[in-house]
C-alpha cells in the first residue's frame, strides 16, 4: 500500500484524482492533503475520511507520513514541490507541465539523479489512453509511409460537462495574498521561458500550449518524434485560438488549438493519413469518466474501401496512468513520461513562440 498526500485541491484534483486514488484502494491510501484554501482542505478531509489536512504543501511534504506525493498545484509552484518531495525521499506524480521553463526542469533533472530509486512521474494522461495505444499499435504492426498529420484540441472546458454530472467544492477563502503571489510567480517563470518582453499574446499561447497543447504534441512526439521545423504560427488577437503549421521528417502536418466556450463540443483527435490508409485516434473530453472511446481506421485499394473500427472501450486514462504509477513505485521501474521526456515539449513550445516573434523555427 502507497500512503499518498495530494498537493492541490481544485477542480481536477477532485474530478479526476482523488477518486480514482480512492478507487484505486489496493494500491493507495490518502493520508494527507495540502491546499491554500482553509475551507476546502477540511471539505476534501471529511469527504475522503482523510486524517491530515496542510495549508502549506511543504508542510505536507516534510512531515506527512506519505511514501509518495501528488503535485496538482499551479504550474508555477510544481518544479520547487518536485524537489522537495525527492529531497525528502518521496516518489513524485507531477501534472504536466513539470515546469514553466526549461532551465528549472533541467534543475530538477540533475537532483533527480542523486536518488535513483525515486519515481518521477508526469501525467500525460493521453499518453495512456486506449486509443492512443491502439492507434500506436496499428501503425506499428503495419508501418506505412506518413503523407501527412492533423491533429487538433477544439475544446470547450470543464463547467459545461460538470454542470450536468458532478459537484465540486469552489471555495471563497483563498487568502488575496496568495492569489498575489501565484500570478507574479508565473508572471517571473514565464519570463525565463519566452522574455520579459513577450506580449499578453504570447505569454497566452505558451501557456495554452503547456496547459493543453502538450498532451496533444507529447503524444505525436511518442509516435514521430519533434517536428524538424515550425513554419508558421497563426494565432488569434488573444492567443487563444493557434494555428500551426510544421514539418516532419518526409511530412507536413497540422495542429489547431481553439480554446472557445462558445464551442459546445470537445474534438480533439489524431489523424494520420498515408498512402491507402487513414488512421484516426479520438479522444473524449477528461471531465467525464469512463467514456466509450474508439479508433477507426479507413483502408481503400483500387476496388474498394473498408473501415474498421476497434472499440468502444471504457479504460480511463487517469486510472491507467495512476495503476502505472504504482507499478512503477512497486518494482522500480521507470516510466515512458520522466522528467528528461517532458523537456521536448518546453523545447518546442519556445520555437513556436519564437515563430510568432518572427523566427525561422528550425
Amino acid at each position: 500500500m502507497i500512503k499518498v498526500g495530494v498537493i492541490g485541491l481544485g477542480e481536477v484534483s477532485q474530478l479526476m484524482h482523488l477518486p480514482i486514488l480512492q478507487d484505486l484502494n489496493e494500491q493507495y491510501e490518502i493520508t494527507a492533503v495540502s491546499d491554500v484554501s482553509p475551507s476546502l482542505v477540511e471539505y476534501i478531509k471529511g469527504k475522503y475520511k482523510i486524517a491530515d489536512g496542510y495549508l502549506n504543501a511543504e508542510e505536507l511534504i516534510q512531515h506527512a507520513d506519505i511514501d509518495a506525493v501528488f503535485i496538482l498545484s499551479p504550474d508555477q509552484y510544481h518544479g520547487q514541490y518536485a524537489a522537495l518531495a525527492l529531497k525528502m525521499g518521496k516518489h513524485v506524480f507531477v501534472e504536466k507541465p513539470v515546469t514553466l521553463y526549461e532551465e528549472e526542469l533541467q534543475e530538477l533533472i540533475e537532483l533527480k539523479k542523486q536518488y535513483p530509486n525515486q519515481i518521477v512521474m508526469v501525467g500525460y494522461m493521453r499518453r495512456y489512453a486506449g486509443p492512443f495505444l491502439k492507434g500506436k499499435e496499428i501503425l506499428e504492426e503495419n508501418p506505412m509511409k506518413t503523407e501527412y498529420l492533423r491533429f487538433r484540441d477544439i475544446i470547450c472546458e470543464a463547467p459545461f460537462y460538470i454542470g450536468q454530472t458532478r459537484s465540486i467544492f469552489y471555495p471563497k477563502d483563498v487568502p488575496a495574498d496568495v492569489i498575489k503571489d501565484g500570478g507574479a510567480r508565473r508572471r517571473a517563470h514565464l519570463d525565463r521561458a519566452i522574455g520579459a518582453d513577450a506580449t499578453d499574446a504570447q505569454r497566452t499561447t505558451y501557456q495554452m500550449m503547456t496547459g493543453l497543447g502538450c498532451h496533444s504534441f507529447s503524444a505525436v512526439r511518442e509516435l514521430y518524434g519533434t517536428p524538424k521545423k515550425i513554419h508558421s504560427v497563426c494565432t488569434s488577437e488573444d492567443g487563444e485560438h493557434v494555428i500551426i503549421v510544421m514539418e516532419f521528417d518526409g511530412f507536413m502536418a497540422t495542429y489547431e488549438l481553439v480554446n472557445n466556450q462558445n464551442i459546445v463540443q470537445f474534438d480533439a483527435s489524431i489523424e494520420v493519413f498515408q498512402n491507402t490508409r487513414k488512421v484516426l485516434i479520438k479522444y473524449e473530453t477528461p471531465y467525464l469518466r469512463y467514456q466509450p472511446a474508439s479508433v477507426s481506421v479507413i483502408e481503400s485499394t483500387a476496388h474498394d474501401t473498408k473501415t474498421t473500427t476497434y472499440g468502444p472501450q471504457f479504460t480511463d486514462a487517469f486510472r491507467t496512468e495512476l495503476t502505472l504509477f504504482a507499478q512503477h513505485v512497486t518494482e522500480g521501474t521507470e516510466p515512458k513520461t520522466n522528467l528528461e521526456d517532458a523537456v521536448s515539449d518546453l523545447k518546442l513550445f519556445k520555437r513556436i513562440i519564437d515563430v510568432m516573434r518572427g523566427g525561422q523555427g528550425e
